[in-house]
């Protein structure tokens, strides 16, 4: 019976995750509210009830919205001034003069490989969406391309580099070596981002949006200058001139703050740590960075057009915050469902299957789930008794682990719907290339893993 029950609750999810895509694609019913919808009847089908299914719904919404509606409006902000005084447009003529369009792929990966270790994967790619524009415009490339390329390097470390949630639980809850971990992920993360480049190079730049036009109408470069045409250079008039350090500040020093703040230790009760920790809070960071941007404006500042920033940006935001938090809410019926326990029971009795255990099992927790956190902690806990008997040690563990959660995204996933609304890509086109892309970059890991062991690392 036991065994029937599950396979039911898997099924159910397999059907409402259909009926989902069949929704959204072919009855084109707006996401918000399908997910809405889907997630209730899967919370009523899989027994929780339909008052506990509204309860987990509204609790879901809450808590993905608690952290990151106002960042995304601050995000957005920095955004929307960077691309009103011509900043985003230095920054994507400076970034192509250092790599050249045919390596600008390779550039925006590696970009965010950086930035995404101390800054949450949806933060970071907002706070670069118009550099993506722009980048896109001037390389006369497609959006999807340069956004994806940007995002895997963003995934890579979000999954396997501490100090992020995921992979610090996961270092935790295995007892393992945290200076060993971070050498190992290393170059597994690298290895990650190579598959999902390779994927985002051969296939997704081919893939063109209705966004692509848009977007290269917004910023019609002229080929003698840096910045956009009808835009004036002349520095009374805007401070376009500036230098590129100072296009990039807005940017670059709320990563620094809550770089610095992520590693502050959480216990210290120092007067520095304190200001550290105050700082590097994502609120105070990107409101710093807001602040540093507006100054790029110079005389011309006034409140009239901050204000028109704003709305801008809250506007830009506001469908992507609400389809966010649907999914979020959606997510989290799936979690408190028991689909979690119902894989988890099986799986642990069955932990001598070997060396891919881990990697197998974190890919079925994030394709079910659609959370690399709840995917990695969950998996590491079902691991963790298991080492011994899988025969490897925490750090390999975790590693596998990490790989295994990229596979795969797709409709359950809030960075799935951010691109979605970001870009306009309907979800037809995201399954081609964003959820593929998962697909490379968690095999990817998998064989640095792999490459790792024949060297003789277990």
């Amino acid at each position: 019976m036991r065994t029937a029950s599950r396979i039911m609750q898997l099924f159910i999810l397999f059907l409402s995750v259909v009926v989902l895509l069949v929704a959204i694609s072919r009855w084109k019913l707006h996401p918000f509210l399908a997910l809405l919808a889907v997630g209730l009847l899967y919370g009523i089908a899989s027994g929780l009830g339909p008052v506990r299914s509204v309860e987990l719904l509204t609790e879901g919404f809450a808590k993905t919205l608690q952290w990151i509606g106002i960042i995304m409006v601050l995000g957005a902000m920095i955004g929307e001034i960077s691309s009103d005084t011509g900043g985003a447009s230095q920054i994507a003529h400076a970034t192509l003069k250092l790599s050249g369009e045919k390596r600008l792929p390779y550039a925006m990966g590696i970009t965010g490989y950086i930035i995404s270790i101390p800054v949450f994967v949806d933060v970071a790619y907002i706070m670069m969406q118009t550099v993506t524009e722009a980048l896109a415009a001037k390389s006369k490339q497609n959006i999807l391309g340069i956004g994806l390329s940007l995002a895997t390097g963003l995934t890579a470390t979000h999954a396997l580099m501490p100090p992020t949630p995921g992979p610090l639980a996961v270092a935790g809850i295995l007892d393992g070596q945290l200076g060993r971990i971070i050498l190992i992920n290393f170059f597994v993360a690298f290895s990650a981002m190579a598959g999902g480049l390779a994927w985002a190079i051969l296939y997704c730049r081919k893939v063109e949006l209705d966004a692509d036009r848009i977007v290269r109408e917004r910023y019609a470069f002229d080929s003698k200058e840096t910045l956009p045409k009808g835009v004036s250079s002349d520095a009374e008039s805007q401070p376009h001139n500036q230098s590129i350090w100072i296009a990039c500040l807005p940017i670059f020093a709320p990563l620094v703050l809550i770089a610095v703040g992520s590693f502050t230790p959480s216990d210290s009760t120092t007067h520095w740590s304190t200001i550290a920790r105050f700082l590097g809070s994502p609120l105070v960071a990107l409101s710093i960075g807001v602040i540093l941007a507006t100054l790029q404006y110079g005389r011309d500042v006034s409140m009239s057009r901050l204000s028109s920033v704003t709305e801008r940006a809250i506007e830009k935001t506001a469908l992507v915050i609400m389809i966010t938090g649907a999914g979020g809410a959606f997510g989290h019926v799936i979690k408190n469902s028991g689909i979690t326990e119902a894989i988890a029971q099986p799986a642990s009795e069955i932990g001598s299957v070997g060396f891919l255990f881990p990697f197998l099992l974190a890919s079925i927790f994030t394709t079910t789930t659609g959370s690399i956190t709840v995917s990695m902690i969950t998996t590491a806990s079902i691991v963790a008794p298991a080492l011994a008997t899988l025969g490897i040690s925490a750090e390999m563990a975790a590693a596998l682990i990490g790989s295994g959660s990229f596979c795969v995204f797709h409709v359950n996933s809030s960075f799935f719907w951010l691109l979605n609304r970001l870009h306009s890509a309907p979800p037809t086109v995201l399954l081609k290339t964003y959820t593929v892309q998962s697909l490379c970059m968690g095999l990817g890991g998998l064989a640095a893993v792999l490459l790792l062991k024949l060297c003789g690392l277990q």
